[in-house]
């Protein structure tokens, strides 16, 4: 909503900017939950009128979906969702495993209890979620878990760099809850 000159608040207004985050939001979503499969395109014009904007806000979403390798930009100037290429799988849980390390002991070589609630919290969303069988649910707050050791951990670069290894991570969880139709094992 969006407040005009006289005080009158006007409906569907957008806040300035906002449109890039919309996008950007949603875009980001259907990836990580394969909504938009992988090498799928992403087309500007059709985008920007799926989402009533211009192209300025759309191009400004994909590019900071490439910046976090969502996507893909094809020398032809179009634009992809990033294909997953398992030959790297190795790579990436040597990866994954050296951050679980690095975080977990950081996290608790900290004393007091900063953080502690958080984690709390999150694995017990973590738990909800496999109660549910919820298989967007579980990926979410599996990251969120991790993330929130992390924290606890206290550095920064760490905390990024998994997050992102995280995200990567949750389209390849996603690929796998999908083979079992997402009626999960306990």
């Amino acid at each position: 909503m969006e407040e005009t000159k006289d005080g009158n608040v006007v409906e569907g207004a957008r806040a300035r900017g906002s449109g890039s985050q919309t996008v950007y939001s949603t875009l980001r979503q259907d990836i990580l939950a394969m909504a938009r499969a992988p090498g799928s395109p992403l087309d500007e014009v059709t985008l920007a009128e799926h989402f009533g904007m211009s192209r300025t806000p759309v191009r400004e979403a994909l590019l900071r979906l490439a910046s976090e390798g969502l996507v893909t930009t094809l020398p032809n100037r179009s634009t992809i969702v990033a294909v997953i290429d398992f030959s790297t799988l190795p790579t990436y849980f040597e990866a994954l495993t050296l951050m679980y390390r690095v975080t977990t002991r950081g996290a608790a070589q900290k004393s007091g209890k900063a953080g502690m609630d958080m984690i709390l919290r999150r694995q017990r969303e973590f738990t909800d979620a496999v109660a549910a069988q919820d298989a967007f649910a579980m990926i979410e707050a599996n990251r969120e878990f991790h993330v929130a050791i992390a924290e606890r951990a206290g550095n920064g670069y760490y905390t990024s760099f998994f997050a992102r290894l995280l995200d990567e991570g949750r389209r390849i969880l996603r690929l796998y809850y999908s083979t079992f139709d997402d009626r999960l094992p306990r």
